[in-house]
C-alpha cells in the first residue's frame, strides 16, 4: 500500500520544484522530505522525480500525482458524507488549470456561487489554452479549461462553448503599419502579441484569414489584460476576445483589421472521472454559465 505521506511529499516537491521549498511547505526538514521520496522510490523500484532544478515528476511520478489528486477528492467526498456538520465551515482547496482569457472574462463569475456556498478555495494555475491539459496530465490540477476535445486518459470532458476573437488595432497603428492595407509585407513588420512562445493562435488566424505563414515581431505577455492595454496604447495589434471589449469598436478606439473575419476557440472542461461533490458542483456551474455566455457552436477556425 502506498504511504499517503509520501504521496503528499511528492506532490509538494512537484508543486514547488525543490526539496527545500517542499520542506517549508510541509513544515518538515529537507532531510525528512528526501527520506520520504527515497522510501517511495525504493518501494516502487524506480525514480519518481528528476534530480534537476526545478525537480519534475517522472512518468511514474505523474501517475502517482494523478492517483493522489483522486484520493484527495474521494476523501473529501467521504468526509462530507460521514460528518457534514463538522466539515461545513472548513475551507477546501482544489487546484484547477485555466487559460488567461477565460480567467479574465467568464470563469470567476461562473464559479463564484459554488465558492461561496461550499467554502471552497481555488489554487488557479494559468497557462495557454492549448496546454492546460498538461497541468492535469502531470497531476498538478484536478481539472482544467482548455481546447483539447478528447478526454485525457482516466478523465472526462464537457464542451463549454467557444470564445470569439477579432484582430484589432488602433486607427493610428493601422495607419502606421498598414497604410496600403493588410498585406504580407506589412504583416512581416507589424508587431503583434503572444501569450507565450507556445501560443499559436495568431499564426493560425493569419494563415486562415490572410494566407500568411511568415514570421512577425511580437511582444510576449502572459496577461489577458496586458493584451488589451498594449493594443489600446497603439503598440501592437492582436487577437482580442470579444468578451473583453468595452466600447472599443463603437467608439473607434480600436478597428477591425479583418472586417467580418474572426476565429472561434472552443473550450472544454476536463476533470478526472472520480469526482467529489465539490468538483461536480464546479462542473455544473461552468456548464450552466457557459451555456448562456459562450457561443455554443463548435466552430474552431477563421470565419466570415
Amino acid at each position: 500500500m502506498l504511504d499517503p505521506r509520501q504521496l503528499q511529499t511528492l506532490a509538494a516537491v512537484a508543486e514547488t520544484g525543490g526539496f527545500d521549498k517542499a520542506a517549508k511547505k510541509l513544515f518538515l526538514t529537507q532531510s525528512a522530505v528526501s527520506q520520504r521520496i527515497r522510501q517511495l522510490e525504493e518501494h516502487l523500484g524506480q525514480p519518481v522525480l528528476t534530480r534537476t532544478a526545478p525537480a519534475e515528476a517522472t512518468e511514474a511520478g505523474r501517475q502517482l500525482l494523478q492517483h493522489y489528486q483522486q484520493l484527495l477528492l474521494m476523501e473529501d467526498q467521504l468526509l462530507q458524507k460521514l460528518n457534514p456538520a463538522t466539515r461545513q465551515r472548513e475551507f477546501t482547496t482544489l487546484s484547477v488549470g485555466v487559460n488567461a482569457d477565460s480567467l479574465a472574462t467568464w470563469y470567476v463569475q461562473a464559479v463564484a456561487p459554488v465558492l461561496l456556498k461550499h467554502d471552497l478555495l481555488l489554487d488557479i494555475v494559468v497557462d495557454d489554452q492549448d496546454h492546460t491539459h498538461e497541468l492535469m496530465r502531470t497531476g498538478h490540477v484536478i481539472g482544467c479549461v482548455g481546447t483539447r476535445p478528447v478526454p485525457i486518459q482516466g478523465g472526462a470532458q464537457h464542451y463549454l462553448g467557444a470564445m470569439r476573437y477579432l484582430c484589432l488595432a488602433t486607427p493610428e497603428f493601422a495607419a502606421r503599419y498598414f497604410p496600403n492595407g493588410v498585406n504580407p509585407a506589412a504583416l512581416a513588420r507589424a508587431p503583434s502579441i503572444l501569450f507565450s512562445r507556445k501560443d499559436a493562435v495568431q499564426e493560425q488566424f493569419l494563415r486562415q484569414a490572410a494566407a500568411y505563414e511568415g514570421s512577425f515581431p511580437s511582444f510576449t505577455i502572459p496577461s489577458a489584460q496586458g493584451f488589451v492595454e498594449l493594443t489600446r496604447q497603439g503598440l501592437a495589434y492582436c487577437l482580442l476576445p470579444e468578451l473583453m471589449l468595452e466600447d472599443d469598436l463603437a467608439s473607434g478606439r480600436l478597428i477591425d483589421l479583418f472586417p467580418g473575419q474572426f476565429i472561434d476557440i472552443p473550450l472544454y472542461w476536463h476533470h478526472w472521472r472520480v469526482e467529489s461533490r465539490l468538483s461536480q458542483a464546479l462542473t455544473e456551474a461552468m456548464l450552466n454559465h457557459c451555456g448562456r455566455y459562450l457561443r455554443q457552436d463548435k466552430a474552431d477556425s477563421a470565419g466570415r
